[in-house]
């Protein structure tokens, strides 16, 4: 069976692009309700990309792990909510502006340091978001198994609280 290209489904390029705007108003949105402050943090688009990763992260995690789920509605809810809406909410370009204009201004030290932290925060809540989807995945997979009248799952489950790495790192790392 050929496997069909994305770049043919009208229906990705729909959830992609309604996502896309749901996550620019958000971002716009933070913007405003969180103003930057006069050390050069943008608290605002910091916000925004924060909740970006953990939710991307944590969303990739958790779709990567759910066979329960139809692999349509998986593809589906990726591109809509993971590329749309987290594509829309973080903001490279406005990061790369902020640090560029801090150090325009003569606040070299703050910008970079506000870059740091970007990054950096953005690691670790990505982690984080990741880790939040092996446990609800985990839960999830318990819950089915129990209800379908098998207590233990004789299959190996890479999301073993025993196993230090998680599966969508397993996935990341091939």
């Amino acid at each position: 069976m050929t496997k069909r290209s994305p770049l043919s489904d009208p229906q990705l390029y729909v959830v992609v692009f309604i996502g896309g705007a749901i996550g620019t108003c958000v971002r716009y949105l933070l913007g405003l309700a969180i103003p930057a402050t006069a050390g050069g943090f943008h608290f605002g688009t910091l916000s925004a990309n924060l909740l970006a990763c953990f939710v991307y992260a944590g969303l990739s995690a958790y779709l990567a792990q759910a066979d329960w789920i139809r692999p349509r509605k998986r593809e589906l809810v990726n591109r809509g909510a993971g590329m749309g809406v987290c594509g829309g909410l973080s903001t490279m370009s406005t990061l790369a502006l902020e640090g560029f204009t801090g150090i325009l201004g003569g606040q070299a030290g703050q910008a970079l340091l506000y870059l740091l932290v970007s990054v950096v925060l953005g690691l670790l809540v990505a982690f984080a978001g990741v880790r939040c989807a092996d446990r609800l995945a985990t839960g999830h997979r318990a819950e089915r198994t129990a209800a379908a009248g098998n207590p233990g799952d004789s299959g190996s489950d890479s999301s073993d609280s025993s196993n230090p790495v998680s599966s969508a790192e397993q996935e990341a790392r091939q």
